[in-house]
């Protein structure tokens, strides 16, 4: 496939990730992440959403790293999903930064809050903060 076709492809399917069932009488919108938003409607949006999921990625693999690996820590799901639920800012400076929750493998409540910045300019990342969350 080509690299506009496949460009297409993954704009169609990213769109698609955000798409939300419409309840009658009950206004809704799809939940994304201010990163997902702003890449979306980038005139790049293809080659941004490629970069905001590769920053996800370098960002999940930080905090896993920083919490001991994946033999004790896990991320939540919003790490694994769609795009559009990493929890995410964009700095509006070619860096995002994740707010990563996760635990023990197999918790169903976090422990623990990792802090990552990732540069998209220089595919740097750094771990902002890492500690446990507090009640």
């Amino acid at each position: 496939m080509n690299g506009l076709l496949r460009g297409i492809a993954i704009v169609g399917l990213s769109c698609a990730a955000l798409t939300t069932t419409i309840v009658p009488g009950q206004a809704q919108t799809p939940e994304i992440s201010d990163c997902a938003a702003k890449a979306i409607a980038s005139d790049d949006a293809v080659a941004q959403i490629n970069a905001l999921g590769r920053a996800r990625n370098l960002a999940r693999q930080a905090a896993e790293a920083a919490n001991g690996g994946l033999g004790v820590y896990r991320t939540d799901a919003s790490m694994h999903g769609r795009i559009s639920d990493a929890p995410c800012v964009d700095n509006g400076n070619g860096t995002w930064t994740f707010t990563i929750k996760g635990g023990a493998p197999g918790f169903t409540t976090p422990t623990q809050e990792t802090v990552v910045t990732v540069d998209g300019n220089a595919w740097t990342v750094k771990v902002d903060s890492n500690q446990a969350i507090r009640p």
